[in-house]
């Protein structure tokens, strides 16, 4: 068995608290989400300072670690939103958690590609997982979804989705790194 390295270990913790934000949310109803914000902020600040903390030790060694850089400044940035405006309305939530999940699948999107070209073995993943974003991005700032499911199962559905994207990045890591 492979030994695994502290960047992995960090995306797995980060895989735990998305995913675990993701379980919580899911059973708040819609009126009460306000009462979550800070807890789904801060699991965003948490993912997004993973990501500028594996960048900033190993980005020399990281093939397109500009995009690890680029999705953990987007995410931390985002993630003062949620956590320092208490002015929101429920249903902008969705939007904005959208809007996070949009930005990352453009990001992951762009990288797979980045990737495919330089012929790294996994690039397949990001582009999978980017779609993913797009599509439930997309999906999140559709009204009817939001009725049909309910904004907190949106929610859920953008931090599972963010989880499954730091699996990925838990495989694909050891394929992302020089060798030299």
């Amino acid at each position: 068995m492979k030994k695994r390295t502290y960047v992995q270990i960090l995306y797995l913790l980060s895989l735990i608290v998305l995913l675990s934000a993701g379980l919580v949310i899911i059973n708040v109803p819609d009126k009460n989400l306000i009462t979550y914000a800070n807890y789904l902020g801060f699991s965003m600040l948490y993912a997004g300072i993973t990501n500028l903390f594996v960048y900033y030790k190993q980005h020399k060694r990281i093939h397109g670690s500009h995009w690890i850089l680029a999705d953990g400044l987007s995410t931390t940035c985002l993630s003062f939103f949620p956590l320092f405006n208490q002015m929101i309305l429920p249903s902008v939530i969705p939007f904005f958690f959208g809007i996070w999940e949009l930005f990352s699948g453009i990001l992951k999107f762009i990288e797979s590609t980045e990737l495919q070209e330089e012929h790294i073995k996994g690039w397949e993943q990001f582009l999978i997982i980017g779609t993913f974003e797009l599509v439930s991005g997309i999906m999140s700032m559709i009204k009817p979804i939001d009725d049909f499911v309910g904004m907190n199962h949106v929610i859920a559905i953008i931090f599972f989705v963010q989880s499954i994207g730091f699996l990925f990045k838990i495989f694909i890591y050891p394929h992302l790194v020089d060798r030299k």
